[in-house]
């Protein structure tokens, strides 16, 4: 089996608890975070927010500190984006 980022996984329904398959919706939110605002902008926002996560954070819980993130450290357009990807994946509500 591949693990691609690049999929049309959605949260919650595509959960099936295997963490690499699991790990694509993530990664999906996250790839169209870097599309829609470039790698250096979208790297800073992810990395700094990873640094809020604790072993037990859940998915939508992590991207709402990413949102946050994006809030603090650019701007409310940023944030928006953000807050879209996750949207997009069904992570956060719209």
């Amino acid at each position: 089996m591949t693990t691609r980022g690049d999929g049309n996984l959605h949260y919650p329904e595509d959960l099936n608890g295997r963490v690499h398959h699991d790990g694509q919706i993530w990664s999906r939110a996250l790839w169209d975070i870097r599309n829609a605002l470039g790698n250096v902008t979208a790297d800073t926002i992810i990395l700094e927010a990873q640094f809020s996560f604790a072993p037990d954070t859940t998915m939508p819980a992590a991207a709402q500190v990413t949102v946050d993130t994006a809030e603090a450290l650019y701007n409310h357009a940023t944030s928006k984006a953000v807050h879209q990807a996750f949207a997009d994946r069904g992570i956060l509500a719209p």
